[in-house]
C-alpha cells in the first residue's frame, strides 16, 4: 500500500485550476514536487539525520524557524489550530518533500504544526544552508519555489471549495490523492479525512458509506481502497450542473 501524501506542489503550474485539476485526475501531471537525486545528494552531505517516532512534534505552529527538514522516510501530519481550537489536518507529507520551506524563505513563524504520523527519518538544514542549496543548485531552487507557490494556490481553491456539498469535496480529495501517489490504496483514517474536508466524523463516514454502496470505493481499518474513479467522479457531476444551473438562473434575472 502506498500512503497518502500531500499535494506539496507541482512540476508544471497552470493559472487556471479547473484544467490543473482535471490534468491531476488523469495522471498526466506529476501532484508530488520530490527531491532530485541531486537535492538529496547535497543535503546528506551537509545536513544531518534526525529521527522522530510516531506523535512527535517537528515542530510548533508560531514558533520562530531556524531549519528545513527533507523527510526520508515516514509520513509527517500538518496540523493548523481552527477558531475553535480544534487541530485541522492541513496535509500530509511523506518521503522527498520538505517541510518549513515558506518559514525558511520570508523568516517568519511556523505556518503549521508538523506532527511524526509514523516513525520518521529526515535531514535537516539551517536557514544558511537551505538558501546555499538553492543557490548552488537552481534547478533544485526553481522546484522549491513551485511547491510554494502550488501550496498558496491550493490554499486558495480549498478554501473555496469548503461550501461545496460534502460528497463532492470528499470524492475530489481522494481523487486527487491517488493521482498524487500514482496508487489507489490511500492509508487514510476517517479521523483524517474529515479534518481535511472540514467536516465531522460522523458526517464522513455517512458520506463515506455513500460512496462504497455506488461501489466507488471500499474501506478498511486505517485505509481506502478507490475501485472505480469513474464512480467516484460521478458525485461531482450534480454538483457541478446544479452550480451552473443556478448561475445561469441567476445571470437571466439580472
Amino acid at each position: 500500500m502506498v500512503s497518502a501524501t500531500s499535494i506539496a506542489g507541482a512540476n508544471i503550474l497552470y493559472p487556471n485550476w479547473s484544467r490543473f485539476a482535471i490534468l491531476a485526475r488523469k495522471g498526466q501531471i506529476s501532484l508530488k514536487s520530490s527531491l532530485s537525486e541531486e537535492a538529496w545528494q547535497w543535503i546528506k552531505r551537509e545536513g544531518r539525520s534526525v529521527t522522530f517516532v510516531r506523535g512527535e512534534r517537528l515542530m510548533t505552529e508560531g514558533e520562530p524557524a531556524s531549519h528545513v527538514y527533507a523527510i526520508a522516510s515516514g509520513e509527517v501530519k500538518a496540523l493548523a489550530e481552527s477558531s475553535s481550537g480544534h487541530p485541522v489536518l492541513l496535509a500530509l507529507i511523506g518521503p522527498d518533500q520538505t517541510i518549513g520551506v515558506l518559514s525558511a524563505l520570508d523568516r517568519g513563524p511556523r505556518e503549521f504544526t508538523a506532527v511524526a504520523r509514523n516513525n520518521v527519518t529526515a535531514w535537516i538544514l539551517n536557514r544558511q544552508q537551505y538558501g546555499r542549496m538553492l543557490t548552488e543548485l537552481p534547478l533544485v531552487g526553481a522546484a522549491q519555489l513551485e511547491a510554494v507557490a502550488a501550496r498558496f494556490r491550493l490554499s486558495m481553491r480549498m478554501s473555496v471549495e469548503r461550501s461545496d456539498e460534502l460528497a463532492c469535496r470528499i470524492s475530489r480529495q481522494l481523487q486527487t490523492m491517488a493521482a498524487d501517489t500514482g496508487c489507489r490504496e490511500l492509508a487514510l483514517t476517517q479521523s483524517e479525512l474529515a479534518s481535511w474536508v472540514g467536516a465531522s466524523r460522523e458526517a464522513t463516514g455517512r458520506c463515506l458509506a455513500r460512496l462504497r454502496v455506488s461501489g466507488a470505493i471500499a474501506t478498511h481499518r486505517g485505509g481506502i481502497t478507490i475501485l472505480s474513479t469513474e464512480r467516484l467522479a460521478d458525485f461531482q457531476v450534480p454538483h457541478e450542473h446544479a452550480r451552473s444551473a443556478a448561475a445561469s438562473g441567476s445571470l437571466r434575472s439580472l
